[in-house]
């Protein structure tokens, strides 16, 4: 296996733990959060200049119904990414505290939180795109056969319990009125556990993960 994509993969993991910490964001200061928020945006850069051939080969060969949606979620994901750059630098106290584009009003807050949590929503879809991928990733690594009952029986059952748990917490955290725009001000609870934060967000998205790939198999490749 190369080496280049142990690296990315890799690179993806860490990403998830930084995403997972910016979503707790009254579980670190301020400061910590906006840090971490740029150190998230450099390792999409990479994540991106390491997938430079994906992009020089939009113009070349057929699309299929699957390639669209690939293309679709990624432009999309790319939008929200820079969306949610721009108005954390507008929002910025501690980094760039004196840059010129500096504007703490609420409508960019707003704009923030909403990037934010369509961006969780869309890399789950970008997670449930590549899930084949990853899955055969895993299992080399770990020298699991792809048609143990391991692979075929135990883990989808258990990927199944963890995205119900992940609907549950989606609605729990009340997700959705921050993707149509309906919150003007997050309220947290500065006193519930970090572990369950990140386990919920957690689930979260692999419950949009394991439907994207779910939904994907049954209109897509099974017809076929």
């Amino acid at each position: 296996m190369r080496k280049k994509y142990q690296c990315q993969v890799m690179l993806d993991v860490v990403m998830v733990s930084i995403l997972l910490s910016l979503m707790g964001f009254h579980l670190w200061s301020e400061y910590v959060h906006e840090w971490l928020g740029a150190v998230f945006f450099l390792m999409v850069v990479l994540h991106v200049s390491w997938n430079i051939h994906w992009i020089q080969a939009l113009f070349q060969g057929e699309y299929s119904t699957f390639r669209i949606l690939q293309l679709s979620i990624n432009v999309l994901l790319m939008l929200l990414f820079l969306s949610a750059a721009i108005s954390g630098i507008m929002l910025s106290r501690h980094i760039l505290p004196n840059f010129i584009m500096h504007n703490s009003s609420d409508l960019v807050r707003k704009i923030h939180m909403t990037s934010i949590h369509w961006g969780l929503v869309v890399i789950a879809l970008h997670l449930g795109v590549h899930w084949k991928m990853l899955a055969n990733f895993f299992c080399k690594i770990w020298h699991i056969s792809p048609d143990s009952v391991l692979v075929r029986r135990i883990l989808p059952a258990l990927l199944g319990m963890v995205s119900g748990y992940g609907l549950y917490a989606f609605i729990h955290r009340g997700i959705l009125p921050y993707l149509l725009l309906q919150v003007d001000f997050a309220f947290f609870d500065f006193e519930e556990s970090k572990l369950l934060v990140y386990w919920d967000f957690f689930a979260i998205m692999m419950f949009g993960a394991y439907l994207t790939r779910y939904l994907i198999w049954l209109t897509i490749f099974r017809p076929q």
